[in-house]
């Protein structure tokens, strides 16, 4: 069973991963470049629900935080098998890129309130939105799709800039945190957030 320590090195070895892609997709830019960026996106939030599900799984096997406040779950499981079961229940998998979803599973099996989970996750809710609709129009043509990630990039950018692909939203300058792209504020958001849970 892995520990904190090894799910932490995981997530953060990722999110490296996912800059290197990133920063060589655009050196230079080139045809590959959009669609590179996207594979780094896809990737990081990919590694993020990793990241969200070991750490609950580990802490219901009775698991701490590497510093910090500690975690108090309702009841601690003999192993992550049993936690997988439980987390689980009659599904295949859990869905992890809603954030109330989450925060609503994070309440659920820790008692604290507030909790050190949800602490870190409430205050980029909307964040998390904005990844799950990027995510969702990067991997769907669904009219649905399109429409939040229009959503996401016209309350960023105003009015209705010429974005054809996701990675030309990505690739813009968030105008909150110049001279970083949307694409470094989602990556360093994440990062952030996974040393509050997890110390």
């Amino acid at each position: 069973m892995a520990d904190v320590k090894n799910i932490k090195d995981n997530f953060l070895n990722s999110l490296t991963a996912c800059r290197q892609l990133y920063r060589h997709c655009l050196s230079p830019k080139d045809i590959h470049s959009e669609a590179g960026v996207e594979a780094a996106f896809l990737q990081m939030q990919t590694a993020w629900e990793i990241f969200l599900e070991e750490i609950l799984l580990i802490y219901l096997c009775g698991e701490q935080p590497l510093a910090g406040a500690s975690v108090s779950p309702h009841f601690i499981v003999k192993n992550i098998e049993i936690a997988r079961k439980i987390l689980y229940q009659d599904r295949q998998f859990c869905e992890w890129t809603k954030p109330e979803i989450i925060r609503e599973r994070f309440n659920i099996i820790y008692f604290d309130s507030p909790n050190r989970l949800d602490d870190a996750i409430r205050p980029i809710v909307g964040i998390l939105r904005e990844i799950a609709a990027i995510r969702n129009y990067i991997a769907h043509s669904s009219l649905k799709a399109k429409e939040a990630f229009e959503k996401v990039y016209s309350s960023k950018l105003g009015g209705k800039p010429n974005i054809n692909r996701a990675s030309d939203f990505l690739l813009w300058s968030d105008r909150a945190n110049p001279p970083d792209t949307y694409f470094d504020t989602y990556i360093t958001t994440l990062e952030i957030t996974a040393v509050s849970i997890v110390g």
